[in-house]
């Protein structure tokens, strides 16, 4: 069913569906003239034929004695059309309402002697073979009836040629409609995949093919990519100069710090010392994710969740993990694990307990991390993943934290491939699910 809505929302097949229904309202149309044309056709050339036969056997047999009548219309008789005389047939009323209504009127066209008594009818007997055998009678001028019935009816039916041609061409032209349009859609697919990959590290050269609009597009990305990814460089790297000259300082203030009494004011100046160079740290480490991408490679997610928790319990955290021992995803494994990380860095922060687990689902692996803090607003969770924003109501403020650990988490798994979203838990606490693109069914 998803595949069909995507269908049903692509271009492509919405203009090859509109040009196929075209071409097939204009070949149904096409043949639809054709039969009804051939049909009337066929009708008045079977309706001369029939007045010709009818008004020569009269003459023939007028001129006969009432006697040889009758001998004389069997031997005006042929295999596909048969005569008879009756002196005293009674001659039915024609009803003006008749299919063959129409009919008559272009035999009495064609011999207008005949308008007199000329009664038409549909073999109604018995005899598949003949039952829609055209079948009547015609009065004589002395009370006498001629009796007629023709096996030589028009079929209109039959294949024909043109209806052959023009069925093939009317196919011809729909698969080379569907060609076309696929080859002419490539570079929009193309288009479409390489914009997807725009956003996720180096700037992606898309192919400047096909018509000259897509070309003018392909073009105008690329150029704004060049000019966005100048100006990120030179952000990361004025950012990254900055933070790392910071370093400097902060040592030469914490030597001389380490000269001065413990007192309680010198505590204070080192915790503060503590928090810049925490905020340095983190700062590095989110410009590092844009100017220094990881590869990808296929990796068994659980072995780094398993490594993460295990750490955690090292240094005396509460972390439980919960899961699978293999489950594998393309993914960078130190983005990944740093991702993670700082999610666990969060839920130990503010919920002390954290609890990780892992799901396989069809094609997606879920990770989530819960810990039992306060959680957060819930129109909060938009600003959590902005950098440096450290949300006071929610989260105590004084409790740590630079404002970047979900941020670049969020980068991380973004640039797998991945989601990771934020709610809270029914039962107290926060829960960040990650969601993963397996990276082979059965894997």
């Amino acid at each position: 069913m998803r595949r069909i809505a995507w269908l049903a929302r692509s271009l492509e097949v919405r203009t090859v569906a509109v040009m196929l229904l075209a071409i097939l309202v204009v070949h149904g149309g096409a043949l639809l003239f054709y039969r009804q044309s051939a049909a009337a056709a066929a009708d008045a050339a079977f309706a001369k034929q029939v007045a010709n036969q009818i008004s020569l056997a009269r003459e023939a047999v007028m001129r006969r004695d009432p006697s040889q009548r009758e001998g004389e219309a069997k031997a005006l008789s042929s295999p596909h059309f048969e005569f008879g005389w009756s002196s005293d047939r009674p001659r039915p009323q024609f009803a003006v309402e008749s299919a063959l209504a129409s009919f008559r009127d272009q035999m009495i066209v064609v011999e207008p002697a005949l308008a007199p008594g000329l009664v038409l009818e549909m073999d109604a007997g018995e005899d598949p073979l003949h039952r829609s055998d055209l079948a009547g009678t015609s009065e004589l001028p002395d009370g006498s009836v001629l009796t007629f019935r023709s096996a030589h009816a028009p079929d209109i039916t039959r294949a024909n040629p043109w209806a052959f041609l023009s069925t093939l061409m009317a196919i011809l032209v729909g698969v080379t409609a569907v060609v076309l349009m696929h080859w002419t859609a490539a570079p929009l697919r193309d288009l479409a995949r390489f914009t997807g990959r725009i956003g996720r590290g180096a700037p992606v050269s898309v192919p400047e093919a096909g018509p000259d609009e897509i070309r003018g597009i392909a073009r105008a990305l690329n150029a704004m990519q060049e000019r966005i990814h100048g100006l990120v460089t030179e952000r990361t790297q004025a950012l990254a100069a900055v933070s790392h000259d910071l370093r400097t300082p902060i040592s030469r203030l914490r030597l001389r710090l380490d000269g001065l009494a413990d007192t309680t004011e010198a505590k204070a100046m080192a915790a503060d010392l503590d928090d810049m160079q925490a905020m340095v740290d983190a700062t590095l480490a989110y410009l590092r994710g844009d100017a220094d991408p990881e590869p990808r490679q296929a990796t068994n997610v659980a072995s780094i969740l398993m490594g993460v928790s295990d750490a955690s319990a090292d240094a005396g955290r509460d972390v439980e993990y919960g899961g699978p021992s293999r489950a594998i995803a393309t993914v960078r494994p130190i983005a990944f694990k740093r991702a993670v990380e700082n999610l666990v860095d969060n839920g130990v922060r503010y919920g002390t307990r954290v609890w990780i687990s892992l799901d396989i689902e069809e094609s997606t692996l879920l990770v989530t991390v819960e810990d039992e803090g306060p959680g957060i607003a819930a129109g909060d969770v938009a600003r959590a993943f902005e950098p440096f924003t450290r949300l006071e109501g929610s989260r105590n403020r004084n409790s740590g934290g630079t404002g970047l650990g979900l941020t670049i988490a969020k980068r991380a798994i973004e640039g797998d491939g991945g989601t990771l979203d934020l709610a809270n838990r029914q039962e107290g606490g926060l829960r960040a699910e990650i969601r993963l693109p397996r990276a082979l069914p059965g894997s």
